[in-house]
């Protein structure tokens, strides 16, 4: 451990009070303490002992993002925030707060907006709370049925280290969205004396993992990541949450939470038409009905606070470059070049109108020749039939072999459609709108093409790290 992160962790461990405490040691994070002859953005100081608190920060370049709250004393916390809003302006940066719960409410120079909320329990009524919970235990039955054990493994040096790693690796390649970075990085080996971690096993290989980082100022512990293999049995994550639940019960622990789900309960209109917008590429609302079907305790207001002279909008803006790594449309892009299963079957839908439209134009001036369009409605309508049963395929390997056709048959569309649009079209087109649709044409399946090789890199991936049930 680098002595910048001892010395994180020792504040943490004297203050860590909010549910993502912890994860101030996360990769990519800047340290900045609050210490005497250090309140105008230098990052060096001395021992623990001479600082106030601490504050865990994503430089976007034009902004500091905060992870959460300053970790403080409850009475320095606000003097904290304002004296890393100073610090943050000495170098020409903005300042948010993301995902606080409500301390810095009280501090005159800043304004908050609700992001979400947080769900806690208090894993010593879990038990009798189950027994009313008769779809939670057919859940659990479930994955048990299917041969599902759950039990905890020490973090560091374990022995499923690979296996893990590789259901990490399997379940990224499942998700839409490439890896984002702040708050959300997956690194369960890492400081791992202070983590405990959960496995689900079925027939020998891992199906499911549980991290679970602390929270020592309330004795807690937050559920960090909670994944499930693709292919492991209904039931699986349900079982590894009721494990560690009942095995913090048996510590003594009395509140744990799951984190934050975003977007959650009420927030203002422009976050409620990103929620809605956003739902094929991050399902928001799912999200927080698993977290619901867990029937919490409470529901904790999370929000994001940033200097009143700020506009909302912006500090939102960058709070998203820092979940991005950078910036937002570069994301956008590396997400659409991923081939995610919304965009594919976006394309789907899209090349049925423009299917029926190579039917019913006329021959002349768009074709050589009626063989010439009969075979581009056959070649179309045999890549509809292709993109509609990839869909459906259960098989990761056939998906994946599937996909190359698919993406092979594109690639080759886009190169006679040029070939075409230059030898043919090119001569026969009269005016601004026919050459138009020639360009459109020509940029459909270029377009599609890389997005569908995108799709086999991911395909693939996620059918060659599969282990193999035995």
């Amino acid at each position: 451990m680098s002595r910048d992160d001892a010395r994180a962790l020792a504040c943490i461990t004297a203050h860590g009070r909010t549910g993502i405490a912890f994860q101030a040691l996360g990769r990519g994070l800047a340290h900045w303490f609050d210490a005497p002859g250090n309140r105008s953005g230098d990052l060096r100081g001395g021992s623990h002992g001479d600082s106030r608190g601490l504050v865990a920060y994503f430089d976007t370049g034009s902004a500091w993002i905060a992870a959460g709250e300053p970790i403080a004393s409850r009475e320095d916390s606000i003097p904290v925030a304002e004296a890393f809003v100073k610090a943050a302006r000495a170098q020409g940066r903005r300042v948010a707060f993301f995902a606080t719960e409500g301390v810095l409410a009280a501090s005159p120079r800043l304004r908050r907006v609700s992001i979400g909320e947080q769900p806690v329990w208090d894993p010593s009524r879990w038990a009798s709370d189950l027994r009313q919970h008769r779809s939670m235990r057919e859940q659990l039955r479930r994955a048990r049925a299917k041969g599902v054990l759950v039990r905890e493994i020490e973090a560091g040096g374990s022995s499923l280290r690979a296996p893990i790693e590789t259901l990490i690796e399997r379940w990224r390649a499942s998700r839409s969205m490439p890896v984002m970075r702040f708050l959300v990085d997956l690194a369960p080996f890492e400081h791992s004396a202070e983590r405990r971690l959960f496995v689900a096993e079925r027939h020998g290989t891992v199906q499911g993992m549980l991290s679970l980082s602390p929270v020592p100022a309330r004795g807690g512990w937050l559920f960090e990541h909670l994944l499930r293999d693709p292919g492991a049995p209904n039931g699986t994550a349900e079982l590894l949450v009721d494990c560690a639940m009942r095995a913090l019960d048996a510590d003594g622990v009395r509140w744990v939470t799951l984190g934050l789900a975003p977007l959650s309960g009420r927030v203002n209109a422009w976050l409620d038409l990103a929620r809605r917008v956003s739902r094929p590429f991050f399902n928001f609302a799912g999200l927080s009905s698993f977290k619901r079907k867990l029937r919490p305790h409470a529901w904790e207001p999370m929000y994001m606070a940033f200097p009143r002279e700020q506009h909302a909008a912006m500090a939102m803006l960058e709070a998203l470059r820092a979940f991005a790594g950078g910036s937002v449309v570069w994301f956008g892009v590396r997400t659409v070049l991923r081939g995610p299963p919304p965009l594919l079957r976006a394309l789907a839908w899209l090349l049925v109108p423009w299917t029926l439209l190579l039917a019913l134009v006329p021959t002349h001036p768009w074709f050589p020749s009626r063989g010439v369009q009969a075979a581009w409605v056959v070649f179309d309508g045999l890549l509809l039939w292709a993109l509609f049963r990839q869909q459906r395929l259960r098989s990761d390997w056939l998906a994946a072999r599937s996909a190359v056709a698919i993406a092979t048959a594109v690639s080759v569309d886009a190169v006679l459609t040029l070939t075409q649009a230059v030898w043919w079209n090119a001569m026969h087109m009269n005016g601004a709108l026919e050459t138009v649709a020639v360009v459109i044409a020509c940029a459909g399946p270029a377009i599609a093409a890389p997005v569908l090789w995108g799709a086999v890199r991911r395909l693939q991936h996620l059918a060659g790290v599969r282990v193999p049930q035995r």
